[in-house]
């Protein structure tokens, strides 16, 4: 039943397979020969394309061995393929190495000339921007330091194939609407320097297409201005503090009495502890004295003390801070 199974009718083919297989190159007859290969390759494999489901043991020998068979049409195909790029990657890698060494100099050559085009380029482009800058300048007057050259400039002025007239005559323009802006900026009707001065930095720094639109703005500032001090005094108001009464009048301070004659002023006597409350039978204590004590006293100046203190009855000791 297997050997049933296995019986392949042979097919004529058109060409030889192998034949068809060594014929492979990459070159203007490719197409063709992978054209005709293909179709070789499918009458090879027609005879296999129906999978069976393996039921028992003949049926897996027989799909293990139509697998070898399958197997083996790719073989010769897939050493031709790997063969013919070996043989072109090679060829690719000297080709590009040899066409590398041969344009080479012409690169050199090439960047040598770019090299000297840009210096000339580039110093040519700072002489025309110098001078569109002084042309800028010397139109714009006053408002040159308000807005600078490079506000306006475009980088295509520079360019040789632009042209240093044609730059200059756009900037003749450009600089004429914007003093006439500026002449209107100036001329509007502010209630003080500050809102004129935000009115022309509101300018400069916007550059509006219309001067309309100036006006519009510095009417906008003055609302804005108007509602923070409302919000600022609304403010005050509320957390401002009650008044406070009329403070009551200081009794009249009373001069301090000199000191005796002889006593420096640092001098402070400080009263002996009050006695505690005696009974009236009660004998009489001892009599207390004075604590004088002296801050920053010198040796002399305590005994002077003492001797003042004695002259005048006063009982005590002198000491020093």
């Amino acid at each position: 039943m297997a050997d049933e199974v296995l019986a392949v009718e042979a097919v004529p083919l058109d060409e030889d397979f192998d034949t068809l297989v060594a014929s492979l190159a990459i070159d203007d007859t490719l197409e063709d020969k992978l054209a005709k290969l293909k179709k070789n390759v499918d009458e090879k494999l027609a005879d296999y394309v129906d999978v069976k489901h393996i039921e028992k043991d003949e049926d897996f020998k027989a799909a293990k061995k139509y697998r070898a068979v399958v197997n083996d049409v790719k073989k010769p195909i897939e050493a031709q393929r790997k063969a013919a790029k070996k043989k072109y990657s090679d060829l690719l890698k000297t080709f590009d190495k040899t066409i590398g060494e041969i344009t080479a100099p012409i690169d050199k050559l090439s960047d040598e000339y770019k090299a000297e085009i840009d210096r000339y380029d580039g110093e040519c482009r700072k002489r025309r921007l110098t001078a569109l800058k002084g042309h800028y300048y010397d139109l714009a007057g006053e408002m040159g330091p308000l807005v600078p050259y490079e506000r306006i400039a475009d980088d295509r002025w520079l360019n040789a194939s632009f042209g240093e007239v044609k730059a200059k005559n756009i900037i003749e323009r450009r600089v004429g609407e914007l003093l006439h802006q500026f002449k209107f900026v100036n001329g509007l009707d502010y209630a003080d320097e500050s809102e004129k001065a935000w009115a022309v930095a509101w300018w400069t720094r916007t550059l509006p297409a219309d001067s309309g639109e100036v006006a519009a703005a510095v009417a906008a500032h003055r609302e804005e201005v108007a509602k923070a001090a409302a919000l600022v005094s609304t403010y005050e108001q509320a957390t401002a503090p009650a008044p406070e009464p009329d403070p009551e009048p200081l009794p009249d301070e009373q001069p301090e009495p000199e000191p005796p004659l002889g006593v420096p002023r640092c001098v402070r006597v400080v009263p002996s502890r009050p006695e505690p409350d005696v009974a009236e039978d009660a004998a009489p204590a001892p009599q207390r004295g004075y604590r004088v004590v002296i801050e920053c006293a010198t040796a002399d100046e305590l005994r002077r003390v003492r001797a003042v203190m004695v002259d005048n009855g006063i009982h005590g000791h002198v000491e020093r801070m």
